[in-house]
């Protein structure tokens, strides 16, 4: 899933008319200055990443004066959060709270419908809270047809005790809201943790919004820079470039992520690192096992399935060849009806493209399987262009395993190591 930061996610609060403080993002100590002029102190100074318990990691911060926040805002900017870096600061009104409740919306696979969540107690782990106080937990599974009424929202409150009737109406309206906001943008998660209970308001202090990955194409309003979940870290230039390929096309899927982006893990466990495509994410997953016992450790993540065409071959074939350090690359299709005749010649033109001296033979092995519909002419295709006769390519046909294209990819690497190799 695609995961928005918490500045991204309060925007798209304010167009479902979900009140959020007042604030700015900034990026320099100027930048908060002015916002801290134009806001008014006290203030509450966010890092941005994606993270949670940004506060224990000192990644929020109050500031109370212009002294303050000349010495909290150049060590946020150039300090990590959670191991993450922060470069982009949210800075915000303080907001006087009486009380926090939680708020979320997200998807229950067992009753196949979205649940709405609130816990009376805002501010907590809601996953601990799941664990040890389930009880604490009210849901209500909405019906996509029937939709979330206010009149649903007031019935799930009326177990939270200790909120007016005012503050009942006020929460139920942004539940309302939040659920709207989590269908019309193919939201797998919509959460507010927390929810405020102000003097005067009921106000969001937190947003966290993840949008489907394969919905990303749908949400070109959000702005959304890559459409694989890149875990705790932001993403990676060639996971946004390859997050752009689905873009307005939907002639199959290509889903990217890296791993292992700057080849710290491969480095410390002495792996080699490779070049890594499959059709279908079971092919990639037994593809993985073959390759990892026999040393060789794929610094991406990608799978190009549900018969993409080949422009969308060619594209993500450029983007797993420029990653820098890579010995090697293995391409698999599972058994499937995919037209891989479509996927090979979008493979071909990438390869002409990046060894243009040798015709498209790469200088470093490659092991591509075809297995399905159309393998025998993808098969036929890399013959007639050359590519098939390099000396380090190997193509396999409808007989490869997983195990046998991992052992063919591993004689070839010993054979190209031997011979002084490229990297």
């Amino acid at each position: 899933m695609a995961r928005l930061l918490e500045y991204q996610g309060k925007d798209i609060f304010s167009r479902f008319k979900i009140p959020t403080p007042k604030g700015k993002v900034v990026r320099r100590l100027e930048e908060a200055k002015a916002a801290a002029d134009d806001i008014g102190y006290p203030l509450v100074v966010k890092a941005q990443v994606y993270a949670g318990k940004r506060a224990k990691s000192g990644g929020i911060r109050i500031v109370n004066d212009d002294n303050e926040l000349l010495s909290a805002v150049p060590v946020m900017l150039s300090s990590t959060v959670r191991g993450l870096p922060t470069d982009t600061l949210l800075v915000e009104e303080k907001v006087d709270v009486k009380r926090e409740i939680y708020v979320g919306v997200t998807a229950d696979p067992s009753s196949r419908t979205p649940v709405v969540i609130v816990c009376g107690e805002g501010g907590v782990d809601i996953e601990e809270m799941a664990q040890q106080r389930p009880d604490a937990l009210l849901k209500f599974y909405v019906d996509i047809l029937r939709g979330m009424h206010v009149y649903d929202a007031l019935n799930l409150l009326r177990s939270v005790p200790g909120i007016s009737s005012q503050e009942r109406l006020a929460v139920a309206r942004v539940i309302c809201s939040l659920y709207a906001l989590y269908r019309h943008h193919d939201c797998k998660l919509a959460e507010i943790n927390p929810l405020a209970l102000a003097t005067d308001r009921v106000v969001a202090l937190d947003s966290r919004v993840d949008i489907d990955d394969d919905a990303v194409s749908r949400q070109a309003g959000l702005n959304i820079e890559m459409a694989e979940e890149a875990g705790n870290r932001s993403a990676t230039v060639l996971e946004r470039v390859a997050g752009s390929i689905d873009h307005n096309d939907h002639r199959g899927t290509v889903h990217f992520v890296q791993i292992d982006p700057d080849l710290s893990y491969i480095r410390e466990h002495n792996m080699t690192p490779i070049g890594f495509d499959c059709v279908g994410a079971g092919a990639s997953l037994a593809m993985m096992d073959e390759l990892v016992p026999l040393g060789f450790y794929p610094v991406d993540f990608c799978d190009t399935s549900g018969n993409p065409v080949g422009s969308k071959l060619y594209r993500i074939t450029r983007i797993i060849f420029s990653q820098p350090g890579i010995e090697g690359y293995v391409f698999l299709s599972c058994i499937s009806s995919q037209q891989l005749d479509n996927t090979a010649r979008g493979i071909i033109k990438a390869l002409k493209e990046i060894y243009v001296e040798s015709g498209g033979q790469p200088n470093i092995p490659s092991v591509l399987a075809f297995r399905g519909a159309w393998d025998e002419d993808a098969i036929k295709l890399l013959a007639d262009h050359g590519i098939m006769g390099g000396r380090w390519v190997r193509v396999l046909g409808r007989d490869a395993t997983e195990r046998s294209t991992a052992e063919t990819f591993a004689a070839l690497h010993r054979e190209w190591k031997a011979a002084g190799g490229r990297c």
